[in-house]
């Protein structure tokens, strides 16, 4: 199944070492000058930064829609090459949660935006004294002007020629190539114009269109296309396969939430 699509009001102290935003959260940066560094969609930051950081690993799946979103928008405005970002998040009875968010720029120029962790995927648990640039849960994305990539979602790392026009349409969607983006919707309808789709096809398909009316921020077409995911769903409720792409339908309706 392709990567499923399954929010903090900057209530700011202000001080030199940085902000606490609130009793759960504490965002830290050495350096609170606006860079606006950072110039990809919003609909890539909500989508791979909520899923991999917060859903993934269970690592902060409680987190509010202002939790996610403060985060992101002090993600936005102040990491830069020459400025990481450090966030600490409460976890009650347990080791806090830590991440730092950093620009790599490589010798051929390319940029990444990497997250580490302190979580330990081997221990399943928050270490202390982990180093965070070295061994822990650590994500990576590859910056290209509006567009953020994650590495398996790159046009190289996968054949287009060998894919049916959902799963090409959604590799459109993500990959790197702003080129390819105008051919989303077309491939998509061309696709749910087939006789033969079973269910869960008509519905993955169709919540590739919904993040590309995302993307394309067409609010009535969003609001539309959910009715219509929702329609689909209680009409087969009675299917058993539905659960992950109900999961996936849920998290994209946060996703709406966050970028509103």
């Amino acid at each position: 199944m392709n990567r499923k699509i399954i929010t903090l009001l900057l209530v700011a102290i202000f001080t030199n070492f940085g902000y606490a935003q609130s009793e759960k959260i504490n965002i830290k940066t050495e350096h609170l000058l606006e860079a606006n560094y950072l110039q990809m969609d919003d609909f890539y930051l909500t989508h791979y930064l909520y899923i991999d950081l917060f859903l993934r690993e269970n690592l902060f799946p409680e987190a509010s829609s202002k939790d996610v979103s403060s985060i992101l928008k002090a993600l936005k405005k102040y990491v830069s090459l020459e400025n990481k970002l450090d966030v600490e998040i409460e976890k009650p009875g347990k080791r806090n949660y830590l991440i730092r968010f950093a620009i790599l720029k490589k010798e051929d120029g390319t940029e990444l935006l990497i997250a580490f962790t302190n979580w330990s995927v081997k221990k399943k648990e928050f270490e202390k004294d982990i180093k965070m640039e070295n061994d822990s849960y650590t994500r990576w994305y590859f910056l290209n002007g509006n567009k953020m990539t994650y590495r398996k979602d790159m046009s190289n790392q996968n054949d287009y020629s060998t894919m049916n026009k959902s799963d090409l349409a959604n590799a459109y969607l993500f990959d790197e190539l702003s080129e390819n983006d105008s051919e989303i919707e077309s491939t998509i309808v061309e696709y749910l114009n087939q006789k033969d789709l079973t269910v869960s096809d008509k519905i993955m398909a169709n919540l590739i269109l919904l993040k590309y009316q995302i993307f394309k921020k067409e609010n009535d077409n969003v609001a539309k296309q959910t009715e219509h995911l929702t329609e689909l769903f209680e009409q087969n409720k009675s299917e058993s396969n539905l659960r992950g792409l109900q999961v996936a339908f849920d998290a994209t309706k946060y996703q709406i939430g966050l970028m509103n």
